[in-house]
C-alpha cells in the first residue's frame, strides 16, 4: 500500500510538493478539485508507477511515493507495481479506439473444441439458403405492397382530378388509413357526387340581407273616402255649369282668380256683381270644402305604393338561384294589384266630384289589397338558408370533400380485397422476419463459437455486464470480431458516441479488466480519475453501485478516486465516511484531500472542513472568493474567477429559477440580481464579461503570470455581488456573505 506523496518536483502544476499536507493514505482515498487544479495530473504520477515509466512531456519532472510495507518508490528508479491500476484519460486512449470504435480484447484461458468446429462449419454452410429464401420473401411481400400501393395512389389521383381538394393531399396513405371505415352508407349516387363536387369547388359566399316589403296603409284613406262619400251640399243650378265639368272647374278656378276684381282677368268684359253673386251661390263655401277633400284623397291614394326590398339573385349559392327567381316572379303580380286598387278609388272620388249633391254608397271591403306576408316568408327562408351556409362554408365544404373521399374509397374496398392482401403482405414479412431471425441466431452462434475458440467470449460477457450495470440498460454491446471487440447498438457497428458513452465504455472496460486472470489472488491496487465524465445524475449512482460493489473494502488493497463533479464526490464521501472513523477494534480507513491550485502550482491539502461535514460547495467557494480579494497572494486567480461563476450559477439557480444569466441574447443579471441597482446594466455586462471571458482560456495565461492584472476586477466584481444580494436579500447575505 501506498503511504503517501514524499515529493513532486516539476510535474506539471505541481512545482514542489512536499508529502500530502502530513496526512497519510488509508484504504480509501478521496481527492477533490476544480477544473485544472491537477488532479489527472496527479493520476499521471501513479500511473507510472503502474507501466515502470514516465510519461511523455515530463522531462525534467520527479516524485517520489513512500509505501507502507518497506521503502519508497522513485521516478528515477521506477519498477512496475505489478496490481496498480489507473483509470484517467491516458489509459483511454490507450486501450479504446473511439475512431473505429473497438476496444482490445480481454483475454481468458480456454480448450478449443472440435465438436464447435463441426457446428460452426454446419451453421456456415446452411447460411447461403436460408438468405435466398429470405430474400424470396421479402421480394414476394414487396411486389404484393406494391400493388396495393399503387391502387391506393390511384384512388387518390382520381378525387384529385375533380380539383376540390384545394392545398390539402390525398395521397395512398390518406386512403390507407380510410379503408377500415369505408361502409355500405359512404357510396353515392351520380346525382349526389356531383351536388358534392359542386359544394366542394364553390366559394365562399357573403351573406345577403332578407327581403322587405313596403305595403300602403289604406286604413286613413278608406276612412276619409267613406266619409266624403256619405256627404252632400246644396247649391244654385246653373244648367250650364251642370252640363259640363270641364265648364264648372274652370269658373270655380275663375271665381278665386277674380275675386276683388271688377273687369275679367281673361277676357277684360266687366263682370257685374249680379253674376259675381249668382256664381258664388252656385260655390258655395260647403261645395269648395267638400271639392278639397275629393282633391286631397285622390292625391292620398294616388301616393300609395308598393316597393320591395330584394337582394340580387346572383349574390345566392347557385342551387338557391332558381327558387329564388320564382319567388321573384311574383313581386309584379302584387304592384299591378295596388295600381288598380288606386285607380278604382280615384275613379270613385272623381264621381263623387261630379254628384256632390248626393250621398254615395262605398264599401271599403268592397277594395282588397294583395297579401304579401306568406311571400315575405318564402323569401326570406331562401334568404337564410344562403346565410347559414355563408356562416359555415368551410365546414360544409369540407363535409362535402370528405364524403367524395368516402365514397371513392368504398369504391376501391368493392374492386380490391385490401384486407386479405395486407394478410399475405404481413406472412411473407413474418416468414422473412422469421428466416432473418434463425439466420442472425446461426450468426450469433457461429461469432459466440468462434469467440470461444479465440478465447475471447468470456471477456466479452464480463464486458457487457458491466455496460449493463453502467448504464442500466443495454444500448451499446461489446461484440468480439476479428480478434477485437467492436463497440454494437442494435446490430449495427455503433459511431458517433457520445462522451457519456465514451467514459462509460472505457470504465467498463477498465472493470472487466481488474477481473483479468493475471489480478487473480492479488488485490489490487485502484487509482481512479473522474470515472463520470460527461455522464448525467443517473448514471453517477450506477456508476458509485459499481465501484462499491466491485472495488469495496474486501475487494481492493487500496481505492483512490479523484474528482471534480461536486454531486459524485458527495456521494462518494458520504459511502467513505463509514470509513472515515476509527471504531473500537477498527482502524481509519478513509481519508479525504483536496487537490489546491494557487496562481501556477498546485498542492495536496487536507479537504476544508466546510467542503467535508457540509453536501453543498457554496459556502466554500463564498469563503474561497473572500480569501482571495482579502489575500490575494495566496490564491490562484484563475481558479477564484471560476468559483464567482459558480457562486452565481448556485445563487440564480435557487433565488431565481434560470440557469442562464443570458437567454437568447436577452440579459437576466440587472433585472433579477442588480434590480433597483443604480447603473445595473453596465453593472451586468461588466459581470457577465468577467465569468464568461475572464474565466476562460483566453485569460488564463494573463490570470497567471500577472495575478495583480486580474484582482482588481475580481475585486469590482465581488463588490457588485455582495452589494446586491445586501440589497436585495438581506436575510441570505447575512447568512453567507457577512
Amino acid at each position: 500500500m501506498f503511504k503517501n506523496v514524499k515529493s513532486i518536483k516539476n510535474f506539471g502544476i505541481f512545482k514542489n510538493v512536499n508529502t500530502n499536507a502530513g496526512l497519510p493514505f488509508y484504504q480509501f482515498n478521496l481527492f477533490y478539485g476544480f477544473n485544472y487544479s491537477g488532479k489527472t495530473t496527479l493520476s499521471r504520477i501513479f500511473r507510472a508507477m503502474q507501466l515502470g515509466e514516465m510519461p511523455e512531456g515530463f522531462t525534467g519532472a520527479s516524485f517520489e511515493v513512500d509505501c507502507h510495507d518497506a521503502g519508497s518508490i522513485k521516478s528515477n528508479n521506477l519498477q512496475k507495481v505489478e496490481n496498480l491500476r489507473v483509470f484517467n484519460s491516458d489509459y483511454i486512449a490507450k486501450n479504446v479506439n473511439f475512431d473505429e470504435s473497438s476496444v482490445s480484447p480481454v483475454l481468458i484461458v480456454g480448450e478449443r473444441n472440435i465438436e464447435l468446429e463441426t457446428e460452426l462449419q454446419a451453421l456456415e454452410d446452411s447460411i447461403p439458403a436460408k438468405e435466398a429464401e429470405r430474400d424470396q420473401n421479402i421480394g414476394f411481400a414487396a411486389s404484393k405492397e406494391k400493388e396495393k400501393n399503387n391502387r391506393l395512389t390511384e384512388v387518390g389521383r382520381n378525387v384529385a382530378v375533380l380539383s376540390i381538394l384545394g392545398r390539402s393531399t390525398f395521397n395512398a396513405s390518406s386512403v390507407r388509413t380510410m379503408l377500415a371505415s369505408a361502409e355500405a352508407s359512404h357510396d353515392l349516387t351520380p346525382e349526389q357526387v356531383s351536388a358534392y363536387i359542386d359544394t366542394a369547388r364553390a366559394t365562399a359566399a357573403s351573406s345577403v340581407p332578407i327581403v322587405k316589403f313596403s305595403v300602403p296603409d289604406m286604413i286613413g284613406v278608406f276612412g276619409d273616402i267613406d266619409s266624403i262619400m256619405a256627404t252632400s251640399v246644396t247649391q244654385a243650378t246653373i244648367a250650364e255649369l251642370d252640363a259640363d265639368n270641364r265648364l264648372r272647374s274652370w269658373v270655380e278656378e275663375g271665381i278665386e282668380r277674380n275675386a276683388g276684381h271688377t273687369t275679367c282677368q281673361f277676357c277684360g268684359n266687366t263682370l257685374s256683381q249680379a253674376r259675381i253673386d249668382e256664381l258664388n251661390a252656385y260655390f258655395s263655401k260647403a261645395y269648395k270644402d267638400l271639392s278639397r277633400r275629393i282633391d286631397t284623397a285622390i292625391a292620398s291614394v294616388q301616393s300609395q305604393s308598393f316597393a320591395s326590398s330584394i337582394p340580387d339573385t346572383s349574390q345566392l349559392y347557385p342551387d338557391l338561384q332558381k327558387n329564388f327567381d320564382e319567388l321573384r316572379s311574383q313581386i309584379q303580380p302584387i304592384h299591378n294589384s295596388v295600381g288598380e286598387l288606386k285607380a278604382s278609388l280615384v275613379k270613385l272620388l272623381t264621381d263623387k266630384k261630379e254628384h256632390m249633391g248626393e250621398v254615395l254608397p262605398f264599401n271599403a271591403s268592397d277594395y282588397h289589397l294583395p297579401l304579401v306576408t306568406g311571400l315575405i316568408e318564402q323569401f326570406n327562408a331562401v334568404i337564410t338558408e344562403h346565410n347559414e351556409r355563408a356562416a359555415n362554408h368551410s365546414t360544409e365544404q369540407r363535409q362535402a370533400i370528405e364524403a367524395i373521399k368516402r365514397h371513392y374509397v368504398y369504391q376501391e374496398t368493392q374492386n380490391y380485397d385490401h384486407p386479405q392482401t395486407q394478410l399475405d403482405i404481413q406472412a411473407f414479412k413474418d416468414a422473412s422476419v422469421t428466416i432473418q431471425d434463425e439466420i442472425n441466431a446461426n450468426k450469433a452462434r457461429i461469432d459466440a463459437i468462434k469467440a470461444e475458440l479465440n478465447n475471447t467470449r468470456q471477456g466479452a460477457q464480463s464486458l457487457n455486464d458491466n455496460l449493463r450495470q453502467y448504464f442500466g440498460k443495454t444500448d451499446i454491446e461489446i461484440k468480439p470480431v476479428d480478434g477485437t471487440y467492436k463497440f454494437m447498438r442494435e446490430d449495427r457497428e455503433a459511431k458517433h458516441l457520445s462522451d457519456g458513452e465514451r467514459t462509460a465504455i472505457a470504465f467498463a472496460y477498465f472493470i472487466t479488466q481488474l477481473e483479468d486472470e493475471s489480478l487473480n489472488g492479488t488485490k489490487p491496487i485502484v487509482y481512479l480519475d473522474d470515472p463520470i465524465c460527461s455522464l448525467d445524475s443517473n448514471h453517477i449512482y450506477n456508476v458509485l453501485g459499481i465501484i462499491k460493489n466491485k472495488l469495496g473494502h474486501e475487494h481492493v488493497e487500496q481505492l483512490f478516486i479523484s474528482m471534480h463533479n461536486f454531486e459524485f464526490f458527495n456521494l462518494v464521501k458520504t459511502w467513505l465516511s463509514y470509513f472515515s472513523k476509527t471504531k473500537t477494534g477498527i482502524a481509519k480507513r478513509a481519508q479525504f484531500f483536496l487537490v489546491n491550485r494557487t496562481r501556477d502550482q498546485s498542492k495536496i491539502d487536507p479537504l476544508p472542513k466546510l467542503l467535508k461535514d457540509h453536501r453543498s460547495e457554496y459556502a466554500y467557494l463564498i469563503s474561497k472568493v473572500k480569501e482571495a480579494v482579502e489575500r490575494p497572494e495566496h490564491c490562484d486567480s484563475v481558479a477564484v474567477q471560476s468559483y464567482l461563476r459558480k457562486i452565481l450559477e448556485v445563487y440564480f439557480s435557487f433565488r431565481f429559477n434560470l440557469t442562464e444569466f443570458r437567454a437568447n441574447g436577452k440579459d437576466q443579471i440587472a433585472p433579477n440580481l442588480l434590480k433597483g441597482i443604480e447603473d445595473a446594466e453596465v453593472k451586468a455586462n461588466m459581470l457577465y464579461e468577467y465569468m464568461n471571458e475572464k474565466c476562460h482560456a483566453k485569460s488564463m495565461e494573463l490570470g497567471v503570470k500577472f495575478p495583480e492584472a486580474v484582482q482588481p476586477q475580481l475585486t469590482n466584481a465581488w463588490g457588485i455581488i455582495t452589494n446586491a444580494i445586501e440589497t436585495n436579500d438581506k436575510p441570505h447575505y447575512d447568512a453567507y456573505y457577512a
